[in-house]
């Protein structure tokens, strides 16, 4: 008997390398509604008109014209709606496989299997629905102004550069949990509670670089034109995030949005439309309009922290590792890592050790093959 667990101790250890490689496989994308004018740009910069019922996966872009809009239903149950004018990215999607992943991904109730998810919006705005998230999952926003990170819920992410350059993310969190980081605030990670919307104006990568020319110019070359008094505003002031109750207007939009362009249940759109007759308005939150000091009933501004000392060799530090609370990009390669570190410590400990007389009864629905089926549960927390 102890040289049959050993021998299955070998042959589990020579199959390793595969339980790696299924612990994370590209993740797939299936195309919803279309509306208008849509393109998908491939990894090799391809472009083609995007069609209801097409299907990709991670690398790709899609832009949506005017009055167009798209919806993407993730093979983890999540799904994005693009509203006009956005260019999203799907940067990374990866999952581990499981039987729980049914076509059409629509019928997915809740996440499967850990998978991480990456976003980026360089424009325009997204209105998402998350199903609960496996408790390994990570699913993120990225946009030129900041991170967001989202656990089970309803959401939007909208970041537009103005005509002064001054570029405007706006986070809202219909219901479930969402954290978000604006990148030049020293503010750290903000939740965003059910009902609430964040909203920060910073500047534009383009404006930055136009007055960084303008400083480094030779006497008498031509100079930027004069800058607003807002936009001056926010390059000499701290980075303010506003926090306050999503608009009624905003949660009208958002329902009949969802409404219109999404396959999600039609009780979600009517469920979010009842949210915004309870709402206040724009006008009573900032009754001197926008960029002028705020109802304080209802609005909340949050401004920089003091900046936190920078230790060489410390993480943060210029010498040390740089760390991240908020699953964006930094962090991206540590947590496919360590997703991929449990599947292999598991097996480890399930099938070699001399407890491998359990090995069958503890794997459950696994198969010792490629196309792995990991049983839930069966990794451990990060």
């Amino acid at each position: 008997m102890s040289s049959f667990f050993k021998h299955l101790g070998m042959v589990a250890f020579a199959l390793l390398p595969i339980l790696s490689s299924a612990a994370l496989q590209s993740g797939k994308v299936q195309v919803g509604k279309v509306s208008g004018t849509v393109t998908i740009i491939d990894a090799k910069a391809q472009r083609k008109p995007l069609a209801n019922g097409a299907t990709f996966q991670e690398g790709s872009l899609v832009e949506t014209g005017v009055n167009s809009t798209a919806e993407l239903v993730f093979s983890n149950g999540a799904s994005v709606v693009l509203t006009p004018n956005t260019l999203l990215q799907l940067r990374t999607f990866r999952q581990v496989p499981s039987a729980d992943i049914t076509d059409p991904y629509r019928q997915i109730e809740k996440d499967p299997s850990p998978s991480v998810t990456e976003l980026e919006v360089p424009r325009g705005k997204i209105i998402g629905e998350v199903r609960k998230l496996n408790a390994l999952s990570t699913f993120t926003v990225k946009t030129p102004a900041g991170l967001v990170r989202i656990r089970g819920t309803v959401f939007t992410v909208e970041y537009r550069v103005g005509p002064d350059g001054i570029g405007r993310i706006v986070v809202d969190c219909v219901r479930g949990s969402v954290e978000t980081t604006v990148f030049s605030s020293n503010a750290g990670p903000v939740t965003v509670e059910p009902g609430m919307q964040a909203s920060s104006a910073v500047a534009s990568a383009a404006l930055i670089d136009i007055l960084t020319k303008a400083s480094a110019a030779a006497p008498g070359a031509p100079k930027p034109p004069a800058l607003s008094a807002a936009t001056l505003a926010v390059l000499s002031n701290p980075i303010q995030i506003m926090v306050y109750p999503i608009p009624a207007e905003d949660m009208a939009a958002i329902a009949a949005l969802l409404g219109a362009n999404s396959t999600l249940n039609v009780e979600v759109a009517t469920t979010i439309n009842a949210m915004a007759q309870t709402m206040p308005t724009r006008a009573q939150m900032f009754p001197n309009g926008p960029g002028v000091a705020p109802d304080k009933r209802y609005v909340t501004v949050i401004t920089d922290q003091a900046p936190v000392p920078v230790v060489k060799g410390k993480p943060g530090a210029p010498n040390g590792p740089t760390t991240t609370t908020t699953g964006g990009s930094s962090s991206l390669d540590d947590t496919l890592k360590k997703i991929t570190d449990n599947v292999d410590r598991t097996v480890e400990q399930k099938q070699i050790t001399p407890a491998a007389s359990k090995t069958f009864s503890s794997f459950g629905k696994a198969r010792l093959m490629p196309g792995l089926f990991i049983r839930r549960g069966f990794l451990r927390s990060l």
